[in-house]
């Protein structure tokens, strides 16, 4: 699938997202559309079909590369007519584009900080937040390839 395919995609069930915010509140700043979606590009490339991959022994899936952890500390959200508790719950939502989108937004409003110390809460901070999670994201990130694609894309 071509690139500009993808990201239209991708627009689309961020849109979605966005659209059906399930905790009515306000976003954090610098929580966009264009945010998720280049943090969508920049996890797989936003590519629908990946299958989940392990490493250290954590297994990650679909478009945004989300362990169970991660889903969980998300608030567990399911495929609707799932329940969290069934198995394979947290593969099925996480290869959902739309839920695993759901998750990540989840994720951000729980978690959201200044992660990059500049006093702004923008999207670099939850770029830095979804990668290396809430206990770690003071870490350097810069020369990651994963960062290198989110910069490419939220530039452009």
């Amino acid at each position: 699938m071509g690139a500009l395919l993808q990201f239209l995609l991708t627009t689309v069930f961020v849109a979605f997202v966005f659209s059906q915010n399930d905790l009515q509140e306000e976003f954090p700043p610098g929580w966009t559309e264009k945010c998720i979606g280049c943090m969508c590009e920049a996890s797989s490339g936003c590519n629908q079909t990946l299958e989940c991959m392990e490493q250290n022994e954590v297994k990650y899936c679909g478009v945004f590369l989300l362990s169970d952890v991660y889903w969980q500390d998300a608030g567990t959200p399911v495929l609707q007519g799932d329940d969290p508790s069934r198995i394979g719950a947290f593969e099925r939502c996480v290869r959902d584009p739309y839920c695993a989108a759901r998750a990540v937004n989840q994720y951000i409003q729980r978690y959201a900080k200044d992660c990059n110390k500049d006093r702004v809460l923008s999207c670099d901070d939850y770029v830095r937040l979804h990668y290396f999670g809430e206990a770690n994201c003071e870490r350097p990130i810069s020369s990651l390839p994963y960062y290198r694609v989110f910069r490419n894309c939220i530039s452009s």
